[in-house]
């Protein structure tokens, strides 16, 4: 499938491409960040998904996906921080609505739905070989498995790591280096170099006095946010801090 961009925000359109990256049916046909050259480019590249923001530096796709001519028209999926809109994009025949921020799995049942809409067959993920599903962790004795999706974070400890679930902890005997290297990495993010958060267990991010950013996780733990992985969330989360 050949996929168009647009999006005004370049944040997003980079975690756009990093979505897509794990398809291997999908060719980026273009992007762009204004409603003039979104038109340009339809025409000319003809792509089969159109992945539109809704607002683009204060035009709104919705009039410009109507001006487009059914036969150039490409299948649409609406990525927006704007949920109001959702009853008219749906009158508009597009094929699904995500309201940012959304994650790799909700954005892959979009493309799915592309697939069936355009009689394409599904196509496999490339999936990470050294993807971690589990940790065998010891506590009072006893050896407790534990899934990643139960991970709230993890916490380096010296040369271990403490992995936080709830309102328990456990200390781990591998190096943050290593965990960093083996999560899913849609999942687990690095946000400082003591520090690595799952992202749906975000609640917000908070500033200090002195300007400094700290994450606040649905447990209410407090972890902070180094400098140099900040653009690193704000890729996932597809807006600036």
């Amino acid at each position: 499938m050949r996929v168009l961009i647009a999006d005004d925000e370049p944040l997003a359109r980079s975690r756009i491409r990093h979505l897509l990256a794990p398809h291997d049916d999908v060719t980026i046909a273009g992007e762009c960040g204004s409603i003039s050259d979104l038109h340009a480019l339809v025409a000319h590249e003809r792509p089969d998904v159109a992945l539109l923001d809704i607002e683009m530096s204060g035009e709104n796709a919705l009039r410009a996906l109507d001006d487009v001519p059914l036969e150039l028209r490409p299948a649409v999926i609406f990525t927006t921080a704007h949920g109001e809109f959702a009853v008219d994009a749906f009158n508009l025949e597009a094929v699904d609505y995500l309201v940012k921020p959304f994650d790799q799995e909700r954005f892959d049942r979009a493309l799915e739905r592309v697939r069936r809409q355009l009689g394409r067959p599904p196509a496999p993920r490339v999936t990470n070989a050294k993807r971690r599903e589990r940790f065998a962790v010891k506590r009072r004795g006893e050896i407790i498995f534990l899934r990643t999706d139960e991970i709230d974070w993890i916490q380096a400890e010296a040369n271990y790591s403490r992995v936080h679930t709830g309102e328990l902890s456990y200390l781990l005997r591998e190096s943050m280096q290593s965990l960093d290297e083996t999560l899913d990495a849609d999942t687990f993010i690095r946000v400082h170099r003591s520090a690595i958060i799952n992202i749906d267990r975000v609640q917000k991010v908070v500033t200090s006095a002195d300007g400094a950013f700290s994450i606040v996780l649905k447990t209410g733990a407090l972890v902070p946010l180094g400098p140099s992985y900040r653009p690193r969330l704000e890729e996932l989360i597809g807006r600036k801090l």
